[in-house]
């Protein structure tokens, strides 16, 4: 860090230029202090100007003096109290320190120290806090981030919500075989392939991942609200069919890459309800997530599912059912309610003109 000194000349040329200014400006002061050297010493009118000039840099030398104390005394001291308090709330290193007999010269030094720790310290602050945040937002919902981001420490606190929002599971047919014959770093390519892939389609129809579960998405529609022209369940389903779509693509390009027999399939369920969103956990350990009735049964729709097919609920396709072409399947029963459970697979989306 380059050494600043004091501009202490500048200081007292100022200080000097000051006082010739006041000893011109012939205040009730001065004008007693020049008619006392008239009458005393019997000057001429040019040796006026010239003891004007010597009496304003007189002034000056006392201006600067003056400065000189008020900083030595009274600034040194409020320094020392600032350092002290800075260190106490860690916003100065615990090292930092100034001496006990502090010259106007050297407070100046260290005020300009203490800028330039202060501007270290902020920058190592905002460097670790964009490095955390681009960090973050990788593992994390970015509506969750968000709001973490808005609220203050104490405001993140456990509890939810209830919204309504269409659930959407996905998981991998074949996957515990996959890591049985294959390297780990295989296995790892594809599910960050197939994960990169499907998040993607998943947020550009407004849904967004909730978590990644060994090989399978949680993904969450939310209802739309009352200003937007779309359904939920509707993007969940154009997002589901899409995600099968490239998933072939992916399988292609597996085959050719890594193994020809690979045999991995994609099963995916929709369910639409009422579900709870928010913090889960304890106060040392909070994970934000969704539970409810909804998500057991999309997670119970996605078992169902065979390779390929993208499974939804009766509720779902009365919503949709000008929209997509299905194909009924055989009812189902639901642990935890009784009857059974009309299903339907989606063969595809119609095209809307």
């Amino acid at each position: 860090m380059k050494k600043v000194k004091a501009p202490l000349k500048r200081i007292f040329l100022s200080s000097i230029i000051l006082g010739i200014l006041i000893s011109l400006s012939f205040d009730r002061f001065f004008d007693y202090i020049l008619n006392f050297i008239k009458n005393n010493l019997l000057i001429s009118p040019f040796e006026e100007i010239i003891t004007i000039l010597i009496v304003g840099i007189i002034i000056g030398i006392i201006i600067y003096f003056f400065i000189d104390v008020f900083l030595t005394i009274f600034a040194g001291k409020l320094l020392k109290y600032m350092i002290n308090e800075l260190r106490a709330k860690e916003l100065l290193p615990s090292k930092f320190s100034v001496k006990k007999n502090i010259k106007s010269g050297r407070i100046y030094e260290e005020i300009v120290n203490i800028f330039n720790s202060f501007i270290h310290t902020f920058s190592l602050v905002k460097e670790d806090k964009d490095k955390f945040s681009k960090t973050i937002q990788k593992y994390m919902d970015p509506s969750l981030k968000a709001e973490i981001e808005s609220r203050k420490a104490h405001e993140i606190y456990l509890g939810g919500k209830k919204k309504i929002a269409t659930i959407f599971f996905s998981d991998l047919r074949g996957f515990t075989q996959l890591t049985e014959l294959h390297e780990a770093n295989d296995v790892i390519e594809i599910l960050n392939d197939y994960f990169g892939m499907a998040t993607k389609i998943i947020n550009n129809n407004r849904g967004r991942v909730n978590k990644y579960i060994g090989d399978a998405i949680l993904a969450i529609f939310e209802e739309a609200p009352k200003y937007a022209d779309y359904i939920d369940c509707d993007k969940a389903i154009i997002a589901a069919l899409d995600i099968q779509t490239q998933f072939k693509f992916l399988l292609k390009k597996w085959k050719d890459k890594i193994d020809p027999t690979l045999n991995l399939g994609l099963g995916i369920g929709l369910a639409r309800g009422e579900v709870v969103l928010g913090n889960i956990g304890s106060e040392e350990r909070m994970e934000y997530t969704v539970i409810g009735d909804t998500v057991n049964l999309a997670s119970r729709l996605c078992d169902i599912a065979k390779s390929g097919q993208v499974i939804i609920t009766e509720e779902i396709y009365h919503i949709v059912e000008n929209y997509v072409v299905i194909d009924v399947l055989p009812a189902i029963e639901i642990k935890g309610k009784t009857g059974m459970h009309n299903i339907y697979s989606v063969v595809t989306r119609k095209m809307i003109v």
